[in-house]
């Protein structure tokens, strides 16, 4: 991803995103988006700890058009390594979707040398819920929200989960 293409690369981006959410979800996605910007750091917190600061976190946050967000990725465009796109929150009137960003300066000072003359990634991420990750069946995307629908099929896979590793002779 270059600077000088960084709307046009990011626009295509987020049509190919709206398009793996609706193949991957039963929800209604608008294609009124919106966006949020986030930093990706080392942490040493569990997966569902870190959803959880990251929910706060992104809670606080004004929703931008991409225009704006773009005058923002150019300022720290020196120091992307990585840009993944996410769904964040989704209706059928508005999408609110989070750029998350890996800094280079995050990387050892060896590895920023190298990774300096290296084009910008990025990538289009659905996050998929545990119960969803074997099987074809279309999941709410807002699903990482907590939504009551995923604290239902949570509970249902979490016991279904804990059956079959009982019948493995596993001690929980």
């Amino acid at each position: 991803m270059k600077k000088e293409n960084l709307y046009k690369e990011i626009s295509d981006a987020v049509q190919s995103l709206l398009k793996m959410a609706r193949e991957s979800s039963f929800n209604k996605i608008s294609d009124n988006c919106k966006f949020i910007i986030s930093k990706i750091e080392h942490s040493d917190k569990n997966f569902f700890e870190q959803n959880k600061i990251r929910k706060i976190d992104n809670d606080k946050k004004t929703p931008k058009p991409l225009t704006d967000t773009i005058v923002e990725l150019e300022i720290i465009y020196a120091n992307l390594y990585d840009v993944n796109l996410y769904v964040y929150k989704a209706d059928s009137h508005s999408t609110i979707i989070e750029i998350q960003y890996f800094p280079r300066s995050l990387h050892d000072v060896e590895y920023q040398r190298i990774s300096a003359t290296q084009e910008t990634m990025l990538h289009c991420k659905v996050a998929v819920p545990p119960y969803a990750s074997d099987n074809k069946e279309k999941f709410d995307i807002n699903w990482q929200l907590g939504t009551l629908n995923h604290t239902w099929k949570m509970f249902w896979w979490q016991r279904k989960t804990k059956k079959y590793l009982e019948s493995r002779g596993v001690k929980l």
